[in-house]
This record gives C-alpha cells, sequence and structure tokens, in this order.
C-alpha cells in the first residue's frame, strides 16, 4: 500500500501517534476517491503495526494483514450495503475480547450513509468510549452525519492531489497520459483509476457533469431526458443510476462547501462545482445537499428501484431550488 499526498492528513496523524494521544474515534470525510479508504486502513495499522506507531511500516505482517482486511481485530464495515440489524450486530460484538492483543479497531466506510437509527446506536459507545475499543469513519460528505457524532470525533479532511503527485503517481502504476487523465478528474486518483478501469465510468462522469449544468440552466425536463439515456447493463441495471447519483451528489457537496470561500478549482470538475456555488445561495445549496444525501442512501439499499429513484432524485433537487423561486 502506498499513500499519495494528503500530507496534511499525514501529519496530524503523525502528530496523534508521536504524543500517544490517538483519539477513540476518527472521522476521515472528503470526495469520492480522495483517499479515505487508504487513510482509515494506515490509521488502523498505527494500532498494530509491530515497528512503530506514529509512522506504520505497512510491510510488517499486521500490515499486511490489515491491508487485506483478514486481521482479526479490525472489522470493515461499508454501509452502503449494511442494515440496522447487521450494525446492531456488530456493535454487540464490541463487549467480546480482542483476539489478539488488547485493542479492537472498526472501520465503518460511508458512514454518512447509515439512518439516524444507527448513528444513534454508535453514538452511545463514543459518549462511553471504552479503552480497547477505536473506531475509524469515513464519509464523502458531513452532511448525513448527526452533530452530535461530529462533536465527539475527530474530523480530518481528504485532499485532491496536486499535479506533481497525481502525476508521480499515475507514473508509477503505468499510465502515460497523466496530463490528461488530471484535468478531467482534478487531481482525483480514486475516479481516475475507477474510470480507467471501468469503461461505463467516464459515460457516468460524463452524464453526471451534464446533469449539473441543467441545474444551473434550471432545466429540468432536460435532466429527466438524459437520466433516460443511461446505459442498461444486463447485470445490474441499477449501478448506473447509482454511480451518477453519487457522482453528482460529490459535485453538488463541493459546491457547497466552495460557497463563500477563495478555495481553489481543479479540472472540469471543479468548475462545475464552483459554477453552481455561483449560480445558488449556501441556503439553497445546503438543502440540495440534504435532499441528495437521502437519494445517496436510498442507492445503498439492494432494492431500490431505478427508474423510480432516478427520477425523483431528479424532482428533489428542482422542488430544493424552486422554493425560493416562489
Amino acid at each position: 500500500m502506498k499513500i499519495y499526498g494528503n500530507s496534511r492528513a499525514l501529519e496530524r496523524l503523525s502528530d496523534y501517534g508521536k504524543n500517544n494521544r490517538m483519539p477513540h474515534s476518527l472521522l476521515f470525510f472528503g470526495d469520492t476517491g480522495t483517499g479515505k479508504r487508504t487513510l482509515a486502513l494506515y490509521t488502523a495499522m498505527m494500532f498494530f503495526c509491530e515497528e512503530r506507531r506514529d509512522s506504520p511500516c505497512m510491510r510488517c505482517k499486521n500490515c499486511e494483514r490489515i491491508e487485506k482486511h483478514i486481521h482479526p481485530d479490525v472489522i470493515y464495515s461499508d454501509c452502503s450495503s449494511v442494515s440496522a440489524e447487521s450494525m446492531r450486530n456488530m456493535l454487540r460484538s464490541t463487549f467480546e475480547m480482542p483476539v489478539e492483543g488488547s485493542l479492537r479497531v472498526y472501520i465503518l466506510a460511508e458512514f454518512q450513509l447509515l439512518n439516524r437509527e444507527c448513528q444513534n446506536a454508535l453514538l452511545t459507545y463514543l459518549e462511553e468510549p471504552s479503552d480497547r475499543i477505536r473506531f475509524i469513519l469515513t464519509a464523502s460528505n458531513r452532511n448525513g452525519i448527526l452533530p452530535t457524532i461530529l462533536s465527539r470525533t475527530a474530523v480530518i479532511q481528504t485532499e485532491i492531489l496536486s499535479s506533481e503527485e497525481c502525476g508521480k503517481a499515475l507514473k508509477d502504476m503505468g499510465y502515460d497520459n497523466a496530463y490528461t487523465l488530471f484535468e478531467n478528474f482534478g487531481g482525483n486518483l480514486g475516479m481516475i483509476l475507477s474510470a480507467v478501469s471501468d469503461k461505463n465510468r467516464d459515460i457516468y462522469r460524463k452524464i453526471s457533469r451534464e446533469l449539473i449544468e441543467y441545474v444551473c440552466e434550471k432545466k429540468e425536463y432536460d435532466a429527466i431526458a438524459l437520466m433516460q439515456k443511461l446505459p442498461q447493463p444486463k447485470e445490474d441495471k441499477r449501478e448506473p443510476v447509482r454511480a451518477v447519483i453519487t457522482e453528482t451528489a460529490d459535485i453538488i457537496h463541493e459546491a457547497f462547501v466552495m460557497s463563500g470561500s477563495k478555495r481553489k478549482t481543479n479540472g472540469e470538475r471543479g468548475e462545475l462545482s464552483k459554477r453552481l456555488s455561483e449560480t445558488y445561495s449556501i441556503v439553497i445549496l445546503n438543502r440540495i445537499c440534504n435532499a441528495v444525501t437521502d437519494y445517496v442512501r436510498m442507492t445503498a439499499d439492494t432494492n431500490f428501484n431505478a427508474k423510480i429513484t432516478s427520477n425523483a432524485f431528479i424532482a428533489s433537487i428542482f422542488e430544493a431550488i424552486a422554493i425560493d423561486d416562489k
């Protein structure tokens, strides 16, 4: 495992380790593809590395097992597919003794997708933390997370790569067209790697960005028609809708964060976020963010109806905009 960029996050983690002050719960948040999962695994390694704690070696037996998700005391759960009952069962397991050593670490990915019931269940454990339990959360945005969770968690934001960092990472991985990929994805390494490994990802990305254009122009019917152009794979007809909703929600959230700030933009995606932030007030953007977060959660349900969900998703965005137009 190799980490590119996110120097500020790494420095903060190193300070925690050197001062022996690792928090009982950590949250990594940032756009999809900015290294949250990698940093979560890296943090788990800090607890178990056989060499050192402030900067894990990533080569010892424990580090290797954590990277492969086979360490018995590092429990990994993807909240995009976990049920309330599964979450309750997982939390009950915190009362069990660790298999090895004296610590057990829980990594909860895409935590913002958990409903209030599940988040409130975790809150009890954060309010009275156990010395033998640590929680590491990741989230694409903070909108869907209860304020009481955020107040009891050390929050670290992940970042996109600079052009130099992105170029080095892609070169190390054997890709020659680093500049073009950087321009298209604005230094988001995770999205670059997803796109080059899945031909349909580029289609989903283009539709998501065209959808944002229609949102900026208030063209609701064009947006609905656009969603009908999504590919219809034989295996999983829901994946295109899931991918477009997730990508669109990330751009909208980035616009919300950017609104009223001097944050620099990177690439086509960043320019779209900037345009969105200049088109609508922070109040409207917050309302849109809340609406789309609900639909990102909905796509995590394996039984969601793709057509109904996509139409309702578009409607929710334009309803959030229309409130101020009346």
